[in-house]
């Protein structure tokens, strides 16, 4: 997803296109060439936490923030063409046993989704985050790529991240200055554009989730340590729809980021370098905070979780090593028993 732990602290922007008719997705890139990884060759044989590759039929490039389906039977993704966070994008949909992807939106620009509440069952629509307008703004698909509407007009600022309330009602999403990275708000609209509200002040708040039942939004918080973009503690905390309540869940010195929320809102599955991890895995805690629980056991880089309606699997994007050099792919893991 858009921060790397461990090692590594990485930031990405978003964008796509606001028409069904945009030119082909996949008009080649003046830019750069694509990365050399595949998706149907595995990183590894066999797993040690068993977790499973989902092979998408997409060459090159990196296979980021799946985000499941209402019914559990498809994953929504982003496909960069470059590499991780890097170059266009499209936003795409798979059934969760692989093959050939379904594009939501063109590849000439960057279309990103976020994992997690992406995409609404009330609506049958999904969100995403796009510079089709010319800078970050939020838009809404349906599943086959139709009825693609903007949402979001914020003006001099960018909007990324989005997440959809239970109801339909509801998005909220990131906001932060044009070409920042920094400086990061939570802002919630109606999704007839309407009813414009900023959440949060920061200091640098992204990614925020909405919970299932709606009464929590959890976002991720970067706390300055020292000068310099690397020395951020990022923790994870939820607020109520308003914006009040704050309460910080994982209270730790480690970096914790990516959060979902499990079909119940009682856990927050999330990444963590946790323990002093080369690579962040991904981790579950109680939506109150508590002992995390680690649920991958890779050397390499696990994140950007999502957890599936049926409660029962989590999808997350990873990388044996550092996905800069790599990109990522799409595993699934069986959740862990937890009551």
């Amino acid at each position: 997803m858009r921060t790397i732990l461990g090692l590594l602290l990485v930031a990405t922007s978003f964008a796509c296109s606001s028409s069904p008719s945009s030119p082909s997705p996949d008009a080649p890139s003046a830019d750069a060439p694509e990365a050399t990884v595949t998706s149907t060759n595995p990183l590894t044989a066999a797993r040690p936490d068993k977790a499973r590759l989902v092979a998408i039929s997409a060459s090159g490039g990196s296979l980021q923030n799946p985000c499941w389906s209402p019914n559990g039977d498809q994953l929504v993704f982003t496909r960069f063409r470059k590499g991780y966070n890097d170059g266009n994008s499209f936003v795409g949909r798979i059934s969760t046993a692989g093959g050939t992807p379904f594009e939501l939106t063109p590849f000439n620009v960057q279309s990103i989704n976020l994992p997690g509440a992406c995409w609404n069952a009330t609506l049958n629509r999904i969100a995403f985050g796009s510079e089709a307008s010319g800078h970050e703004e939020i838009f809404l698909v349906d599943p086959q790529g139709g009825h693609r509407t903007q949402v979001t007009r914020v003006g001099n600022r960018q909007a990324s991240e989005p997440s959809i309330s239970p109801d339909g009602q509801y998005i909220v999403f990131e906001s932060h200055p044009i070409d920042r990275e920094d400086d990061g708000q939570i802002w919630r609209v109606r999704t007839d554009s309407t009813e414009l509200v900023q959440l949060t002040a920061g200091p640098n708040d992204k990614q925020p989730n909405w919970s299932p039942s709606g009464d929590r939004i959890l976002f991720q918080r970067g706390l300055a340590t020292g000068s310099g973009a690397e020395n951020v503690n990022w923790e994870i905390y939820t607020m109520s729809p308003s914006g009040d309540s704050l309460r910080n869940v994982t209270r730790s010195q480690a970096s914790d980021t990516d959060a979902a929320w499990s079909p119940d809102g009682a856990y927050i599955v999330y990444s963590s370098d946790e323990g002093g991890l080369a690579y962040a895995n991904v981790f579950v805690i109680a939506r109150d905070g508590g002992r995390p629980i680690r649920v991958t056991t890779s050397s390499g880089y696990d994140g950007a979780p999502s957890w599936s309606a049926d409660g029962k699997s989590i999808a997350f994007e990873s990388s044996e090593r550092d996905p800069e050099r790599t990109g990522t792919k799409i595993y699934v893991i069986d959740a862990p028993a937890l009551r």
